[in-house]
């Protein structure tokens, strides 16, 4: 609410800086940090945000610092049980995690279980009878 606030005050817009990654595994909160007017990241995985940050000479400490909520003072990784690097091969089919089974089948349960954080609102579809 406060982003928009400023944003409107400023004629300004919110950036959602969500990656593929995290909205894969629905790791966001929805109208938190997920919220936004346009997601320029949404399509790239960490492992290539990473690469892009790199790329434009953004500082290491700042492109490589570990991702963390920030709530329970466990990094995103110790609170998955898996990589982003794994993710990311998995998203991309690089990688079927065959040899971690137990991984696979978390990935797909949250990717499933937070498909609604992707998806438009549902809404009632109003039809006049003629």
């Amino acid at each position: 609410t406060t982003l928009y606030a400023v944003a409107a005050c400023h004629n300004g817009r919110v950036v959602n800086t969500c990656n593929l990654s995290e909205d894969w595994l629905g790791y966001s909160t929805k109208f938190g940090d997920a919220a936004g007017d346009f997601s320029p990241l949404s399509d790239l995985t960490v492992t290539e945000v990473l690469q892009v940050g790199d790329f434009l000479g953004f500082p290491r400490e700042l492109v490589h610092k570990v991702p963390i909520d920030g709530l329970c003072g466990k990094t995103d990784e110790e609170n998955l049980g898996f990589t982003y690097a794994m993710l990311d091969k998995y998203i991309r089919g690089e990688d079927d995690l065959s040899s971690v089974p137990e991984i696979k089948e978390k990935i797909d349960r949250l990717h499933r279980a937070n498909l609604h954080k992707l998806q438009l609102m549902p809404k009632y579809e109003y039809k006049v009878n003629s």
